[in-house]
């Protein structure tokens, strides 16, 4: 197992580390100083557990625990901190546990039980999410994932495949709400945030959303423009 540690408090991270290894659990520590240090090692590391301060300098805990609740296979979160009054947001990006300092030998070895336990739901695969359309008498789906965007055009809505694209009797509203992992740039448009690579910002003109490293650059409002920003950052 991998564990990060996430404390701007030296004296906190080594308190943890030799707590963990009090609990005699089979696992690789790995700690960071602030929220920007624990993306960096977060991408490389993927860790399975987080050990997590909320109060820090920069980037809060909150927010760092809000980015990997929001990644496709996120770890498992325990917030370890000196502040109660943050358990009820905290509890928005459902962790394992809440737990005040100074945390105790068991207080800790009852959380890591709780973290190791899968429940029924979580030993179920997720079901990948199907586009169903009509196409020659027939109907047919496709993967969500392998949609790069669907664009309004007239009467119809363009749903962009990775070679092909293919016209739907729906409409982006539909398609939102059915989809939430969709991010709608413009009015006339929605993406799928797997597929955004970059934002470019022309000299004249709206900001483009670039899908497929610039193969498709599409218009974003001004309005959804730092809704972009942020998936992009994600």
């Amino acid at each position: 197992m991998n564990i990060l540690i996430v404390d701007d408090e030296p004296l906190a991270r080594s308190r943890l580390r030799r707590l963990l290894a009090e609990c005699a659990v089979n696992a690789v520590v790995t700690e960071a100083a602030s929220a920007e240090q624990a993306r960096q090692l977060a991408a490389s590391l993927q860790p399975d557990l987080v050990l997590l301060d909320i109060s820090m300098p920069g980037e809060s805990g909150l927010q760092l625990a809000e980015a990997f609740a929001s990644s496709a296979l996120p770890p498992a979160l325990i917030f370890v901190t000196a502040y109660p009054e943050h358990a009820l947001a905290a509890f928005n990006v459902h962790p394992v546990d809440y737990l005040l300092k100074p945390v105790s030998l068991s207080q800790l070895q009852r959380s890591l039980q709780r973290a190791c336990q899968l429940n029924r739901l979580q030993q179920q695969p997720p079901k990948l999410p199907l586009v169903s359309y009509q196409q020659a008498g027939l109907q047919k789906t496709v993967p969500l994932t392998e949609v790069l965007f669907f664009a309004a055009e007239d009467k119809y809505v363009r749903m962009q495949l990775t070679e092909q694209n293919i016209l739907l009797d729906k409409s982006l509203h539909q398609l939102e709400a059915a989809y939430p992992q969709l991010l709608r740039i413009h009015r006339q448009t929605l993406i799928n945030p797997l597929y955004l690579t970059a934002i470019r910002q022309p000299a004249t003109g709206p900001a483009l959303a670039e899908l497929e490293n610039g193969k498709y650059k599409l218009p974003i409002s001004r309005r959804a423009l730092s809704a972009v920003k942020h998936a992009l950052q994600s």
